[in-house]
């Protein structure tokens, strides 16, 4: 009596059998890849970031992608000595992408109070970030590779060259970082650290003035 409902019904069920098969054969691929990555990650942390240089390379450039910097900042690594001594170069964003007002509201109304900073606030606050970012990344580098003992980080930025005009990298500061040394500092007080006066500590090359 109900033919054409029927076919109807049964060409659904043809169609929604067919999606799902679709669907549970990429599920299926999806899980032998994640399985996969979580094998080779287990392999990774638990034998290859003893014995393999090119393993610690993958790993620490694993923790280091996984930051989430306010802005863009590039490294290039390289390991030497058996993954005993680990060279960063740090592509630090320039003074230019950094804030330069501030904004508040006063304790009655709900008018948004916007002040320009001065260019030496401005300077101040870069100075701190670009210090932040090295402290970072050799914190994440040391808890990443266990036979690491040094790293030596150096962070440049893009200036327009007063010879030349042309924009050109310029290094701001490089330090060498020992483990033992690092491991001095109290991670569990870290807000009362001032990241500037941390990495003075270690062998730096800096010139930068009070402003």
């Amino acid at each position: 009596l109900f033919k054409k409902r029927m076919l109807r019904l049964e060409e659904q069920n043809t169609k929604i059998q067919t999606n799902f098969a679709a669907y549970y054969n990429d599920w299926s691929n999806a899980r032998e890849n994640h399985l996969q990555l979580e094998q080779d990650r287990k392999r990774l942390i638990n034998e290859g970031i003893y014995t393999s240089t090119s393993d610690m390379e993958t790993w620490l450039e694993y923790n280091l992608q996984d930051i989430q910097w306010p802005r863009e900042t590039e490294i290039s690594l390289e390991l030497f000595e058996d993954g005993q001594l680990v060279i960063l170069d740090v592509d630090l964003p320039e003074i230019e992408d950094m804030p330069s007002a501030t904004a508040s509201v006063p304790s009655r109304g709900l008018k948004l109070s916007v002040k320009s900073m001065s260019p030496t606030a401005v300077q101040k606050l870069y100075m701190a970030h670009v210090h932040a970012v090295a402290f970072r990344i050799i914190g994440e580098t040391f808890a990443a590779l266990p036979n690491a003992t040094t790293v030596v980080l150096s962070g440049y930025s893009q200036r327009p060259d007063k010879a030349t005009g042309r924009i050109t990298d310029e290094y701001l500061f490089s330090v060498r970082v020992g483990r033992a040394t690092w491991s001095d500092i109290d991670f569990g007080r870290l807000a009362n650290i001032d990241v500037v006066e941390a990495l003075a500590r270690f062998d730096l090359r800096r010139q930068m003035t009070k402003t």
